[in-house]
C-alpha cells in the first residue's frame, strides 16, 4: 500500500477506540482536543480475545456513522480483532502486533526489547490499576476460585520461562505506586526487575496523527482486518 493511499490528516470529528488498558496515557495526550472522542473498551476481552472482535466492530459500527475518521486504540492483539470490518470512511490500525509496542514506542523499540530480554513480562499502568499484574491476578482472580496456594501455584507455572518483570515508565501515571507494585511482583515471583524508560509518542500519533504508513495500517471501506497484514513492517524503526 503506497503512502499516499492514506486518508488525510483532519482533526474535526475523530473517534479513537480503544483499550482501557492505555486509557492515562491516552488522557495524558488528549486534554480535551476539539473533535476528538475517546471510547474505552473493558481491558478483560485481552483474555478472551475470540470475544473481542464482535465488540470492537460493535463501536466501529456506531462511530463510522457520525464520524470523518475512526482509529483503534489496538495492535492486533493475539487476533483479538482479525474479522473487523471498516465502514466509510475506513479504519487506522496501529501496525503491532501487541500493546506493549505502543507503550515502547514502536514495533522496532519492542523488537529490540524482545531480542535483549525475551523472557521479560511487561507491566504498564493500565495492567497495575486493574489488577492485572501477576499478583493482581492471583489476589482478585485466581486465589478466589482455586485458594491462595493453588492459585501463586498456577502463576508460578505461567510465569516459569520469565527471568524478568520491566515497568514501562511512559511519564504518565503514579511512578512511585507503580514502581513499588512492579517491585513487589518481581520480589514475589523471584524475577529480576527492570525498568524501561518510554514516553507517550505512539499514543499521540493514535490522537493527533500523522498517521504514517510505517505506524497505521488503512482499512478501506468493506476491508476486514487480516492476520497477514501485520507481517510486513515497512519501517520497524519509525
Amino acid at each position: 500500500m503506497a503512502s499516499e493511499s492514506l486518508p488525510p490528516d483532519r482533526l474535526a470529528g475523530r473517534v479513537i477506540i480503544a483499550c482501557r488498558v492505555m486509557e492515562t496515557e491516552l488522557r495524558a495526550v488528549f486534554q480535551g482536543r476539539p473533535g476528538v472522542t475517546i471510547r474505552y473498551l473493558d481491558q478483560g476481552l485481552h483474555r478472551t480475545p475470540r470475544k473481542m472482535a464482535s465488540v470492537v466492530q460493535r463501536e466501529v459500527d456506531r462511530a463510522s456513522v457520525h464520524t470523518d475518521r475512526v482509529v483503534l486504540g489496538y495492535g492486533l492483539c493475539s487476533n483479538g480483532i482479525v474479522g473487523v470490518k471498516a465502514r466509510e470512511p475506513g479504519l487506522l490500525v496501529p501496525r503491532c502486533h501487541d500493546c506493549i509496542a505502543l507503550f515502547l514506542g514502536s514495533p522496532g523499540a519492542h523488537a529490540e526489547a524482545f531480542e535483549r530480554r525475551p523472557g521479560t513480562y511487561y507491566l504498564t499502568n493500565g495492567w497495575i490499576l486493574e489488577k492485572k499484574d501477576p499478583l493482581g491476578i492471583v489476589e482478585d482472580d485466581y486465589a478466589p476460585r482455586l485458594g491462595k496456594e493453588t492459585a501463586v501455584w498456577a502463576m508460578e507455572q505461567e510465569l516459569k520461562h520469565y527471568t524478568h518483570i520491566a515497568l514501562i515508565n511512559t511519564g504518565a501515571g503514579d511512578l512511585a505506586f507503580l514502581r513499588r507494585r512492579a517491585i513487589e511482583n518481581a520480589s514475589f515471583f523471584k524475577k529480576e526487575y527492570i525498568e524501561i524508560r518510554s514516553g507517550l509518542g505512539f499514543f499521540s500519533k493514535i490522537v493527533d496523527g500523522p498517521y504514517k504508513e510505517a505506524d497505521f495500517l488503512f482499512i478501506r471501506p468493506g476491508e476486514s482486518i487480516r492476520q497477514e497484514m501485520f507481517w510486513d513492517d515497512p519501517d520497524l524503526s519509525a
